[in-house]
C-alpha cells in the first residue's frame, strides 16, 4: 500500500494528454469549448507535434504525430481508437523517489525518465499500470 506522502505527490494532475490525427481540427474543436492554447512546438526526439489549452484551470496536452516516416508514443492509440485521452500527467517534488515506490508497487516503467521540450526541460517518466493503463510523472520545480 502507497504510503500518505505518495499519493499526496501523485495526485495533483499536471494535464490530461489526447492521442489527436489533425492537431489544428482538434484545436479549434476544443476551443469551441472555451480552451485557450499556448504555442504549438515540435518534439523531434519524440516524433510529436503538440499544444498545451486550458479551460478553467483544466489543461489538456494535444499530442499529434510529427512524421509518419517514424515511430511516435501515440500511433498504437490512433491506429485503435482514433483521438482518444490516453494518458493523465501527474507532477512530483519527489520524482526519483516516486518512481521507485511505484516500481515497488508493481508499477512498469514504459519510457525511461528523459528531458522533455514541452516541458521546459523537466524529466517526465511513462509508467504503465494494468489497472489503470498509461500516465505520465513530471518532475516539477526544475526548469
Amino acid at each position: 500500500m502507497m504510503d500518505k506522502k505518495l499519493k499526496e505527490d501523485l495526485m495533483k494532475i499536471d494535464h490530461v494528454g489526447y492521442a489527436v490525427k489533425d492537431i489544428e481540427r482538434a484545436k479549434k474543436s476544443f476551443e469551441m469549448l472555451g480552451f485557450w492554447f499556448e504555442n504549438m512546438m515540435d518534439d523531434p526526439d519524440r516524433n510529436v507535434k503538440l499544444i498545451f489549452g486550458e479551460n478553467n484551470g483544466y489543461r489538456i496536452e494535444l499530442v499529434q504525430p510529427l512524421s509518419k516516416d517514424k515511430p511516435s508514443p501515440v500511433d498504437t492509440y490512433l491506429k485503435s481508437m482514433g483521438a482518444t485521452p490516453y494518458h493523465f500527467c501527474y507532477s512530483s517534488d519527489t520524482f526519483e523517489e516516486d518512481i521507485a515506490e511505484l516500481t515497488e508497487q508493481g508499477f512498469r516503467v514504459i519510457i525511461e525518465p528523459q528531458s522533455a521540450v514541452a516541458l521546459g526541460g523537466r524529466r517526465v517518466v511513462f509508467m504503465m499500470d494494468r489497472g489503470m493503463g498509461l500516465f505520465e510523472i513530471m518532475e516539477e520545480g526544475v526548469v
